[in-house]
């Protein structure tokens, strides 16, 4: 499958990317790193108006997969107990306003997001405003994979090979630093201190956010 995610990029250019951000994000848990795609796709773009289109597609692709994640959190959310539910109820009232910006911060950058979005739908927040916020950082982290790869276009200039050297080291890397990260930490902050603190907390104090 993961070849064939390349091919359908390869075949159908900018719909493609929309089918890969879809397919990269509707399974749960999946760890299929579509944007290694996009990054590669994106050393072929010179005009900064086609990634822009190109990253729309692929935000809105990357977040429909993301509202198919959430449904399943409301799914699941049908076999818990009448306590649990009224429970989860009120700790959304109280995490309301920074659920928001949690799904645009997470859907913004490679961060492990089902780990917040299945919890969310079990606990009933909106699709619509889901989705709103899932789209602005998809769309985001589109266009900065489709960026690197312009940037290591330019770099290295025609070399495809060397380019591709690049792409893989520098995805390496980027794999290496996040699993270091704490990433239950970081959802506990952004749901129940919100996220002033979480920003503040995450500037004077990042090494909180690492695992030991």
């Amino acid at each position: 499958m993961f070849e064939e995610l390349g091919e359908l990029i390869y075949i159908y250019g900018p719909l493609g990317v929309f089918i890969v951000s879809f397919l990269g994000n509707v399974i749960p848990y999946s760890t299929i790193p579509y944007l290694i795609f996009i990054v590669e796709y994106g050393l072929a773009i010179g005009s900064p108006a086609i990634r822009i289109g190109i990253a729309i597609l692929g935000g809105i692709g990357a977040a429909l997969g993301k509202v198919v994640v959430l449904l399943i959190g409301f799914a699941a959310r049908k076999v818990l107990p009448e306590k649990t539910k009224e429970s989860m109820e009120l700790f959304m009232k109280l995490a309301s306003k920074s659920a928001f910006i949690a799904v645009l911060i997470f859907a913004a950058s490679p961060l492990p997001d089902d780990i917040l979005y299945i919890p969310l739908g079990a606990m009933g927040y909106s699709p619509f405003k889901f989705f709103a916020a899932a789209v602005i950082g998809k769309i985001f982290i589109t266009y900065m994979a489709l960026l690197f790869g312009g940037i290591i276009r330019f770099i290295v200039g025609e070399s495809s090979i060397l380019a591709a050297i690049v792409s893989l080291v520098a995805t390496v890397i980027l794999f290496l630093l996040l699993i270091r990260i704490n990433w239950e930490k970081i959802v506990e902050d952004l749901t129940l201190k919100g996220w002033r603190v979480f920003l503040k907390k995450m500037i004077k104090h990042p090494l909180d956010y690492v695992k030991k």
